[in-house]
């Protein structure tokens, strides 16, 4: 099966997740799309 999105967030960082919250809010179909297999990006693995 095959979804389709209004919108296509690139990298799921702290900006990503917070533009998908937004997205949310105001109804849109979308997705986000990330490197990492967890939420939050690279900056996991910078800070202890």
């Amino acid at each position: 099966m095959t979804r389709t999105s209004q919108v296509v967030v690139i990298g799921g960082c702290q900006s990503g997740l917070a533009g998908g919250y937004h997205l949310r809010r105001l109804g849109v179909d979308f997705v986000i799309r990330d490197a990492q297999t967890t939420p939050g990006g690279a900056w996991q693995h910078t800070f202890d």
